[in-house]
């Protein structure tokens, strides 16, 4: 049987801690920065030691995603330094606030494309210094998976990246509840997850993301009978 593909936009779901970025940035604006992009992953090549880390662009207001992905579409064809972006939203001094998460570009080059966002329509919020806290984070963002076996998907964009389908949509506490436990009871419990979704043609699909480095189709199957067991007490 043929492997199935799916591609979609859809939206990740995650928790990470933030601060105000460290680094100079050349801007005015205010930039955050994940202190452990995927904080449940504890490898020997830990992924977040990358530099940069995610940066999150804070806008003024919370923007339709369809005027970030326009503008990011649009800069793309000028902007002299090669970059990743996505629009997302995160809690700020206790609010909704709209960022734009950037990744693969240098500390030194985002004052640069703050400007060519500014250039596109997009005000930003002012630099200021925010202390470390954690926050959940939504970004949309576009996925191309291939399934390995029944409700298992691997990312063809990021080797590291797997998808486990799960039938119902869950509450953020619930899934955190549901990770933890697995977590403390099972061995080998390094992994990170977040929760997704995506699109197909017959509506919303819901999954749980897996990051692992040394992943394997046996501890990905083990991890996904857990979290179907668990789904079934909620």
């Amino acid at each position: 049987m043929e492997n199935q593909y799916l591609t979609s936009i859809g939206v990740i779901s995650k928790k990470e801690n933030l601060a105000s970025v460290e680094h100079e940035t050349y801007t005015n604006a205010l930039v955050l920065e994940s202190l452990r992009p995927f904080p449940g992953y504890h490898g020997t090549t830990v992924p977040d030691r990358t530099d940069p880390k995610s940066l999150f662009l804070v806008s003024k207001l919370v923007n339709s995603d369809d005027k970030i992905i326009r503008a990011i579409k649009t800069i793309k064809k000028n902007f002299p330094h090669k970059f990743d972006a996505a629009p997302g939203v995160l809690n700020l001094f206790n609010k909704p606030t709209g960022v734009i998460r950037i990744k693969d570009l240098a500390y030194n080059n985002v004052g640069e494309l703050v400007e060519a966002f500014r250039d596109q329509g997009i005000s930003f919020t002012k630099a200021r210094k925010v202390a470390e806290y954690n926050s959940i984070i939504k970004i949309t963002k576009y996925f191309m998976i291939e399934e390995l076996t029944e409700g298992i998907y691997h990312d063809q964009n990021w080797k590291e990246m797997y998808y486990i389908q799960v039938p119902v949509q869950m509450r953020w506490n619930s899934f955190e509840k549901i990770t933890n436990s697995i977590k403390h009871n099972v061995e080998d419990n390094n992994f990170d997850a977040a929760l997704t979704t995506m699109y197909n043609k017959e509506g919303v699909l819901d999954f749980v993301r897996i990051y692992d480095e040394q992943s394997c189709q046996g501890k990905l199957l083990f991890i996904k009978e857990k979290y179907l067991e668990a789904i079934k007490y909620l």
